[in-house]
């Protein structure tokens, strides 16, 4: 054989080689950045899971609540009806907010923008979510302070005080653990993205 034919198959057995090298190597980038997606959708689906509570608690349970107060207590006086009317001034400010946070966040296209929309995207939310926490403040005391006079038929009850303040302090300290796992939730989409797409 000729040195010349030897060299030119040693070079197609080198190029079919590298070219399975290739092949492995594309699939390995294909499976990671499978996995990698798989793990922005986790992280986005448990976001959009906590939105889609609050949207139900804000227009479902708030509607319903606020009507049987008023159906219960609407020849009491205000001071009993008008509560049904604060929870459902509540729920509805407490939807539009986050609804308008939820649009900002763009959570459907979210793993499909590049790092710099993400990023916009991500701290536009977060200003969001920070104006909301301080807007929802002053009704949020208004509805627990209300729930309590309600609660103690207007006439001061340590016991019921403590039982009301209890469980409205365990439920503000669950909603905002849920808040915080989902800021952390982004942190983590973003560094995913940003591995996904090999940008700095």
């Amino acid at each position: 054989m000729r040195q010349g034919e030897l060299e030119f198959k040693e070079f197609e057995e080198l190029k079919k080689q590298f070219g399975l090298l290739d092949s492995k190597l594309e699939k390995q980038r294909i499976i990671s950045e499978g996995i990698v997606n798989g793990a922005i959708r986790e992280k986005l689906s448990h976001i959009e899971r906590w939105y889609k509570n609050r949207f139900s608690t804000s227009i479902i349970y708030s509607p319903i609540i606020s009507v049987v107060f008023l159906v219960m207590y609407l020849d009491k006086g205000i001071a009993y009806w008008g509560f049904g009317l604060l929870i459902l001034a509540v729920g509805l400010i407490e939807y539009l907010l986050n609804r308008r946070c939820y649009n900002a966040l763009a959570i459907d296209r979210l793993s499909s923008m590049s790092m710099t929309d993400a990023q916009e995207r991500v701290i536009d939310h977060k200003r969001l979510r920070s104006l909301t926490e301080k807007i929802m403040i002053l009704p949020y005391i208004a509805l627990v302070a209300w729930t309590i006079l309600v609660a103690s038929d207007f006439c001061f009850s340590l016991e019921v005080f403590a039982v009301t303040a209890f469980a409205m302090g365990v439920a503000a300290v669950w909603g905002y653990s849920q808040q915080k796992a989902n800021k952390k939730h982004l942190d983590t989409v973003l560094l995913h993205i940003r591995s996904l797409r090999g940008e700095e």
